[in-house]
């Protein structure tokens, strides 16, 4: 029987077996790189190691680039015949090539179905975190691993810099992604990374320098609105004020989506967002909100929004993403939605 079981400091004498039998060749899943390995004979670092991957888990202590993660041991009767890791969220450098998820079996375990098993049971651990679809690659000329991914449901996007990329929709759970309390790091969805407007910025944008990175018709003049109401960095403000809409596949700002500062006396925040017409109708919007919203509930929010009666596009995405129309109107006679913090009431 296949089993995940999340590294034990008691198994060292075991999973320095599981390692010689790599004889220094990559481990994929291991949360270890080889100069990290090299070091790991060493029973007190091999000590703190485990105690880091706990940490990381919990999105605690995470080195600079990286993202929370959960790494599991593959056991078989009792035997350490493999590793698997689970990013909760896409980086640029996973997106592209090295996924949410990532694996070795030992060669001596190879060829049992070790590693379909595996993968079946990481991405039940992918959907309890939310996570879904899942993005899974291998090498191009890795057909076992192709064939390990595609009979547990993946299909091939395409082919980037030698790696196949393939998504797995999970059944019977929404789409969506890990979910974190919003603070002032970049949410990244699969369409879009939402990134926080910094002081910086701000400073540029009001002395009127277009940057680089921007659409042709970026920005709008909600845009603009949106750019000048930020936060000093690090600051509540600047959690809870605009994000730049950056689309992954090019990296290009088509538009921007924040909170009108942080949560009033009722714990209520709420949200706008936009887009640049040569960015519509792709889903972007849609996928921000699965990044923003989520993010505002578990940080105790509850969020609402106001659309015009006649953006149908609009209020769609919102119902997506969770909220109910109220059947209130504004003084500018937009619906109101609204979706409730957990255990709050509207």
């Amino acid at each position: 029987m296949i089993v995940l079981r999340p590294p034990e400091v008691g198994q060292h004498r075991e999973w320095l077996d599981f390692v010689g039998e790599f004889a220094g060749a990559h481990i994929a899943g291991a949360s270890a790189d080889a100069m990290l390995l090299s070091t790991l004979g060493d029973p007190t670092a091999y000590q703190a190691w485990v105690a880091a991957m706990g940490a990381h888990e919990r999105g605690e202590d995470l080195p600079p680039g990286r993202v929370a993660c959960t790494t599991r041991w593959i056991e078989q009767d009792g035997e350490i015949v493999g590793s698997i890791n689970l990013r909760h969220e896409l980086t640029d450098y996973l997106l592209r090539e090295g996924g949410h998820i990532g694996y070795a079996v030992r060669p001596s375990a190879r060829r049992r179905g070790v590693a379909t098993a595996a993968l079946r049971l990481m991405l039940a651990q992918a959907s309890r975190l939310g996570i879904n679809p899942v993005l899974v690659t291998c090498d191009e000329d890795n057909l076992a691993s192709a064939r390990t991914i595609e009979r547990c449901g993946g299909v091939l996007e395409d082919v980037r810099e030698g790696h196949r990329r393939y998504w797995i929709t999970l059944p019977d759970t929404p789409q969506g992604y890990a979910v974190r309390p919003l603070d002032c790091q970049p949410l990244r969805g699969r369409l879009v990374e939402l990134r926080p407007v910094t002081e910086d910025l701000a400073a540029r944008v009001k002395a009127g320098e277009p940057q680089p990175d921007w659409a042709p018709d970026f920005p709008r003049e909600d845009d603009l609105v949106a750019l000048a109401m930020h936060g000093e960095d690090g600051t509540p403000a600047q959690t809870w004020g605009s994000r730049l809409i950056v689309r992954r596949r090019d990296g290009a700002v088509v538009g921007t989506l924040g909170f009108y500062g942080p949560p009033d006396e009722t714990g209520r925040v709420e949200i706008g967002y936009g887009l640049v017409p040569s960015a519509r109708g792709a889903g972007l919007i849609t996928d921000a909100l699965a990044l923003a919203v989520p993010a505002a509930l578990a940080a105790g929010a509850t969020v609402q929004a106001h659309t015009r009666a006649d953006n149908v596009a609009s209020q769609a995405a919102l119902v997506r993403a969770g909220l109910r129309a109220t059947g209130a109107r504004n003084a500018a006679e937009e619906w109101h939605y609204l979706i409730e913090r957990p255990g709050g009431t509207a």
